[in-house]
């Protein structure tokens, strides 16, 4: 019976401490990920002036777009300045927290997937001049522009 107690509270402590690693993990990307993709956008217009920051614009840009679009599609649609009240309503209405979590992971997708296919029509199907480098970033938050049209007219 001892024993039993005792291979259970290790087992519980070895469990303890993946949750408490796992947890710090994810803590550590947020860290990382959200600093880097809220200034992303404004550095993207200095990055852009050189063939080597363009090419970190083209891999990273992407993941910021979608990390703005899930921003801007969920705090637009629930009107979040009206209050938490508003807030509540406002997804009780749409299905509940699963279905509107649901839609703000395809939007972030779908500005994800969009983002890199903005990207190669612009650079493999336009061949733009080297010089219209400066443009990639208007291809790469293409998708953040799109879903503030589609909120507009859909709001």
């Amino acid at each position: 019976m001892g024993d039993d107690r005792a291979g259970l509270h290790a087992q519980a402590r070895r469990e303890g401490y993946r949750l408490i690693r796992s947890l710090l993990k994810s803590l550590l990307i947020l860290a990382v990920f959200v600093p880097f993709a809220t200034a992303l956008p404004v550095a993207a217009l200095w990055l852009c002036r050189t063939p080597d920051g363009a090419q970190f614009l083209f891999w990273t840009g992407p993941w910021s777009c979608c990390f703005w679009v899930l921003i801007y599609s969920q705090l637009s649609a629930s009107k979040f300045w009206l209050g938490a009240e508003h807030v509540r309503q406002w997804r009780e209405a749409n299905g509940g927290l699963l279905h509107t979590s649901i839609l703000a992971t395809g939007w972030m997708l779908g500005a994800l997937f969009f983002s890199y296919a903005a990207e190669f029509l612009m650079l493999f199907l336009v061949r733009p001049p080297p010089s219209a480098r400066t443009l990639l970033p208007v291809f790469t938050y293409s998708p953040l522009c799109f879903a503030w049209c589609w909120r507009r007219l859909h709001g």
